[in-house]
C-alpha cells in the first residue's frame, strides 16, 4: 500500500514537527483507521515534502514527527495554463481532476460564445467542491504543488490578460488547417508558461479564433479526427509536455533535460 499524502497549508509547518488540521485528523483516524508509529507524507505550498511519524497527543490527536524532508520532483517544468469553457458539471470535474494527473498547473475556466454555462458564478458556488478535486487527485498521483483554479474569464478578458504572462499562447481548433501541435511549439522552451485554449462544445466561433490571432494566440489542429472537449482537455496538456521531453523516467529525482535536436 502506497503511503498517505496530504498537501497541508505553511502554517503547520514548524521546528522539527507538523501539526495536522482537523480534516486530516478525521481522515486519519476515521477514514483510514491510522495510529501512531505509522507513517505519513506532507507536502507545504513550495513544492517540499516531509516524511512524517505519527505521534498521538494527550488530547487524542496527531501530531507529524518530521523524519526527513525533500523537494518534490513530480512537477513539470512546463507551466501548462488550461483555459476551458465552462460545461456540464460532471464534464468539468473530470477534466480538474484528470488535468491535475496529467501535469497541468492551473485551470482557467472560460465563457465563450457556445460555452453551455454561461454564468461564470457557477466557479464560485462549487469553488470548495471543485477545489477538493484537485487535492485530492494531486494527493494520489505525486504532485508537488497543488493546480490553481482561477476565477471565471469572459474569452475577451481572457484575450487581454493571458498573452501576456505566459511565454507562448496556443488554440486547438479544428478548423485549423496548417499548423499542427508539434510546430506550434517550435522555439518553445521547455519551463516556460504555456497558456491552452480549448474550444468549447460546438467550437470556436470564426469570430473568436481572429480576436485570438489578433493577440498572438496561435491556433494549431490536431488532426483529421474530431475530439470531445473533455477529450482534447486532457489529451492536448499530457501530448504537449511529452513533446517537450516531461515524460521520460526520472533521474537521480530529477526530470532529464531533453534531447538536442541534431
Amino acid at each position: 500500500m502506497s503511503i498517505q499524502r496530504f498537501f497541508l497549508p505553511q502554517s503547520s509547518f514548524g521546528s522539527g514537527q507538523v501539526s495536522l488540521p482537523d480534516s486530516v485528523q478525521h481522515q486519519l483516524k476515521s477514514v483510514l483507521r491510522m495510529g501512531a508509529g505509522e507513517q505519513v507524507i506532507a507536502l507545504d505550498p513550495q513544492g517540499m515534502e516531509y516524511r512524517l511519524e505519527l505521534v498521538l497527543a494527550p488530547e487524542g490527536n496527531f501530531t507529524g514527527k518530521i523524519l526527513s524532508q525533500t523537494t518534490n520532483c513530480a512537477e513539470a517544468r512546463t507551466r501548462i495554463t488550461l483555459c476551458l469553457p465552462l460545461t456540464q458539471r460532471e464534464k468539468f470535474e473530470w477534466v480538474l481532476q484528470k488535468g491535475t494527473e496529467a501535469g497541468v498547473a492551473a485551470f482557467q475556466p472560460l465563457i465563450t460564445q457556445r460555452s453551455l454555462v454561461q454564468d461564470g458564478a457557477l466557479v464560485e458556488k462549487k469553488r470548495i467542491r471543485w477545489e477538493a478535486i484537485i487535492r485530492e487527485a494531486a494527493e494520489q498521483c505525486g504532485r508537488g504543488r497543488l493546480p490553481e483554479l482561477k476565477e471565471t474569464l469572459s474569452l475577451k478578458d481572457a484575450l487581454e490578460s493571458l498573452p501576456e504572462t505566459h511565454d507562448r499562447t496556443l488554440a486547438a481548433w479544428v478548423d485549423e488547417q496548417q499548423i499542427g501541435m508539434e510546430d506550434a511549439l517550435v522555439g518553445f522552451t521547455p519551463g516556460d508558461a504555456l497558456a491552452l485554449f480549448i474550444g468549447p462544445e460546438g467550437g470556436f466561433d470564426p469570430s473568436e479564433v481572429e480576436a485570438m490571432r489578433a493577440v498572438g494566440v496561435q491556433p494549431f489542429s490536431l488532426g483529421a479526427r474530431v475530439l470531445r472537449m473533455e477529450t482534447a482537455a486532457i489529451l492536448i496538456p499530457a501530448l504537449i509536455l511529452y513533446q517537450l521531453g516531461e515524460m521520460r523516467p526520472r533521474e537521480d529525482g530529477f526530470l532529464p533535460e531533453p534531447a538536442k535536436s541534431r
